[in-house]
């Protein structure tokens, strides 16, 4: 039998057919088989349809970010202003982490880790940023509403950099470079840095001596840190806006079967893999990873939640309430944007307890180097999280998901789909 056959039968297949045809018939087969295979597997064999559904899913279908609460957020002067201070370990409390210490960039802006680690050790996986600028909700609970607002929450946040608000606006008015650039986009900075409101280290997000000090702030002052911070969360956003998703294997597969075109983007198992993705009778993948971001950028219950225990997380409940309150919101003073601008928040519903439980759904692209997966960073790899959708834990009460029965699958076609996840890798 020849050697290249061996792939594709078990030992005891090839012993049987070997006692049911003479050893020239099966050379015969084995080898025409070969030819047939060989063919079939670069075909471009979809229907319009299919081709359709791949189309939709193409880089090429992305349309220009929007940032209607940041109107800095494509100044390039900004995005510079930005990129450093992503990196600017002074931002924090003991001058030791940055945003850029969980979000490497020779990581694809991720860790490798489960969940976060800086001044302690959080309890979630930290998320990718290539293409962060065209999502309405940040975080894995959405707590807040965009790409400014988020960047401003870690800097105080007593697990990542435990930094305060004060302290920012402090260090950026002492700092040559740094209060040059922000007088540049912004206009004068509104301290000298050597007032005695900024001597204390004050914010309404820190520990009771922090709220006390904030609160023992006149409001105009109040205002006037509350607006250096919000720039300077306008200012490291900028710089994520550049952050665009990279062209993959699997936009170069469906730029060939959109043009008819002989398929050599993806390997024979990737293939099976792309076929299984989109197959909606199949598996489910598509209600939720849809788009040129593989995500519908929505939250989902996938029976991942903490409900229950020392360690509980609600999700997308108590996310939605966090980014109603978040004082630097879309419909905040320091937005850019009109509040009927600001139209994720406009037709949100209010009620979240539908929502307990469930967490935003993940962009797929460039996902093999982005674990570990979900938003506690349980699972190392694809092939476990495929295995937690094709058996999902039984429905019941509070611990009701929203998987469906019958997302079977074989062992192969876990395979399949597992390497199918290799084409959302970069193009070389």
């Amino acid at each position: 039998m020849p050697a290249s056959l061996h792939h594709l039968l078990t030992t005891q297949e090839q012993v049987k057919l070997s006692t049911l045809l003479p050893d020239g018939t099966l050379r015969y087969i084995a080898v025409f088989s070969l030819i047939i295979f060989a063919t079939a597997c670069g075909r471009n064999e979809f229907t319009d349809r299919e081709k359709t559904i791949l189309a939709t899913l193409s880089l090429s279908k992305l349309t220009p970010a929007a940032a209607v609460s940041n109107k800095f957020a494509f100044d390039e002067r900004a995005q510079q202003f930005g990129e450093e201070l992503f990196h600017e370990t002074k931002l924090s409390a003991g001058n030791e982490f940055s945003c850029g210490s969980c979000h490497l960039p020779e990581k694809f802006f991720t860790d490798g880790l489960p969940t976060g680690v800086a001044v302690e050790t959080t309890t979630r996986n930290t998320p990718a940023l290539h293409g962060a600028a065209w999502q309405s909700w940040f975080y894995w609970d959405g707590r807040r509403d965009s790409m400014w607002s988020q960047a401003l929450t870690p800097i105080e946040s007593p697990q990542e950099m435990a930094g305060d608000r004060v302290a920012v606006a402090r260090f950026i008015a002492g700092d040559k470079n740094y209060r040059s650039q922000y007088e540049t986009l912004f206009g004068s900075f509104p301290f000298t840095g050597q007032e005695e409101i900024l001597s204390s280290s004050a914010t309404p997000m820190g520990n009771q001596e922090q709220k006390e000090n904030w609160a023992k702030l006149a409001d105009h002052n109040q205002e006037k840190i509350n607006t250096v911070f919000a720039n300077i969360g306008k200012s490291m956003a900028a710089y994520q806006h550049t952050l665009a998703p990279i062209k993959t294997r699997f936009d170069l597969f469906i730029e060939e079967v959109v043009n008819g075109k002989k398929i050599s983007s993806l390997n024979k198992h990737e293939l099976a893999g792309a076929r299984l993705f989109i197959d909606e009778t199949k598996t489910q993948c598509l209600e939720c990873h849809n788009g040129p971001l593989l995500s519908n950028g929505n939250f989902h219950n996938i029976a991942t939640g903490n409900i229950t225990g020392p360690v509980f997380d609600f999700g997308r409940e108590f996310g939605l309430q966090a980014a109603l309150l978040d004082e630097f919101n879309c419909q905040g003073k320091y937005s850019d944007a009109k509040p009927d601008e600001c139209l994720h928040l406009v037709h949100i519903k209010r009620n979240a307890a539908h929502m307990r439980g469930a967490f935003k759904t993940p962009t797929l692209r460039n996902i093999t180097n982005t674990g570990p997966y979900f938003h506690d960073g349980r699972f190392t790899t694809l092939e476990e999280v495929i295995r937690h959708y094709a058996n999902p834990p039984a429905l019941s009460g509070a611990d009701e998901h929203e998987l469906r029965p019958g997302f079977e699958l074989t062992e192969q076609e876990i395979t399949a789909l597992t390497a199918f996840m290799q084409s959302f890798e970069p193009a070389q």
